[in-house]
């Protein structure tokens, strides 16, 4: 029995204890490991369903994709390699922040404080973790094959998907907790045990607080704080003099300062920006038949550029106070805005351009960047959710779009865009349209009838 206990499966005592702590946080309903086994149950069926029939639906619309991983599957699965070991290290980065070890606070005080071994403790909260994330893996390991064997693909890609997916899903979730105990052991190569062990419950119950934190700005769908909590930005340098060169370049300058001050988080924001902006404006997406394509990677772009707009932010979440500069807030948002529009332009034209688009480049370019950013001005000017639009009682549901509108307006002005470089101006347009209309309600003055 003690071998048992320095295992970390503790004494039949500790784990009568442990048994009663569940009992009463739970009464008996569900258990510590529900809502992994609801979360893989989801990612089980809507991950392989339609994840399935999504890949049959690419694999149908690019049959070149389908023939070059039929004809050279040594280099197809030297990709999902490298696709893996980028996810283990985005992984292990985002493990310093919230690792797959994390109990809700209430556990960590009560229960992983105490005297317990810390491995039975922590032990379903690892277990879940684990259990999401390999099936999540290993669906998308038979997901993608099905739908390349639905296109005609060979069959031996769904056991090569299978395999792939248990490496990937056991490469990330080790990665993740490697993140989480990172500075806490002296070598990240010891047991999953060990590290679990090694957990101070200080740290397990910082991050278990900023994860029920993030959860609750969700909830009340402000996704604007929700990032800000999730993703703190850290200032690489001391504090600076922001360049000055006149009211309007000053604006200008001090974004690009903030941007260059934040670190690797707007890296990583302007490489998906761009990386969306120029497979949007290839012929090979503007000429596709499908019309899901397009507003998909606009919602991208949308989402991208959320993080390199934080000067606009800034301002709206400024409603009611004197400009420092003494600009008019229309000024001002055209120059938070009008340096990330000319990017955004300039990529899609440029992209068009290479690709043999011929003259309509440019009008989706204009499109592009005029849409993005009138959901741009909606983002930075949506408020929290009101009390009137709850996700529970009368409200129900209007909050789940309250928190997606702007998003929800990207895709159909992204459909809009489908229907030829005319149409995609005018939908343009009419988001940026909606956008400054909405701005220009908050920062319409106060009136007393």
């Amino acid at each position: 029995m003690p071998s048992r206990s320095r295992a970390g499966l503790g004494t039949p005592e500790e784990r009568e204890r442990l048994s009663d702590a569940y009992e009463l946080r739970f009464h008996g309903e569900g258990g510590p490991l529900s809502g992994a086994l609801f979360g893989a149950y989801l990612a089980g069926l809507l991950g392989i369903v339609y994840g399935s029939v999504l890949a049959h639906y690419v694999f149908d619309q690019w049959p070149g994709v389908a023939r070059w991983v039929e004809h050279r599957p040594a280099a197809s699965i030297g990709v999902i390699l490298a696709l893996i070991v980028a996810a283990a290290a985005i992984a292990f980065r985002v493990g310093r922040t919230r690792g797959p070890v994390l109990p809700e606070p209430g556990h960590i005080e009560l229960v992983v404080a105490t005297d317990l071994p810390r491995r039975l403790t922590l032990r379903d909260a690892w277990r879940g973790a684990q259990l999401v994330v390999l099936v999540s893996c290993v669906c998308l390991g038979v997901a993608v094959p099905a739908g390349l064997a639905l296109s005609g693909g060979p069959g031996w890609s769904l056991a090569a998907g299978v395999l792939l997916g248990i490496v990937g899903g056991v490469a990330i979730v080790q990665a993740w907790l490697r993140g989480q105990a990172f500075g806490q052991v002296p070598s990240l190569r010891a047991s999953s045990g060990s590290l679990i062990e090694a957990l101070p419950a200080a740290l397990l119950l910082r991050q278990s607080l900023l994860s029920e934190a993030v959860t609750s700005s969700l909830l009340i769908a402000d996704t604007r704080r929700a990032r800000a909590q999730a993703f703190p930005i850290a200032l690489r340098r001391k504090p600076a003099r922001i360049p000055t060169a006149g009211r309007w370049a000053t604006v200008v300058l001090a974004d690009l300062t903030g941007l260059l001050r934040s670190g690797w988080s707007v890296v990583a924001w302007t490489l998906a920006e761009l990386a969306a902006l120029l497979v949007l404006g290839s012929h090979a997406v503007l000429a596709a038949d499908s019309p899901l394509v397009l507003p998909v990677l606009v919602l991208v772009a949308h989402l991208a550029a959320t993080g390199l707009t934080r000067g606009l932010q800034h301002q709206a979440a400024s409603v009611g106070e004197p400009s420092l500069l003494g600009l008019p807030w229309q000024h001002e948002a055209v120059l938070h805005l009008v340096p990330l529009a000319v990017v955004q332009c300039v990529a899609v034209t440029a992209a068009g351009l290479a690709t043999g688009v011929g003259a309509a480049a440019a009008a989706y370019g204009v499109a592009v960047a005029a849409a993005l950013a009138g959901s741009q001005l909606l983002y930075a000017h949506k408020e929290p959710l009101s009390g009137g639009l709850l996700l529970t009682g009368p409200g129900r549901g209007a909050g789940a779009l309250w928190a997606m509108h702007p998003a929800i307006l990207a895709l159909a002005a992204g459909f809009g865009m489908t229907l030829g470089a005319s149409t995609a101006v005018l939908a343009g347009l009419l988001l940026l349209a909606i956008g400054y209309a909405r701005a220009a309600a908050r920062f319409a003055p106060a009136r007393v009838d």
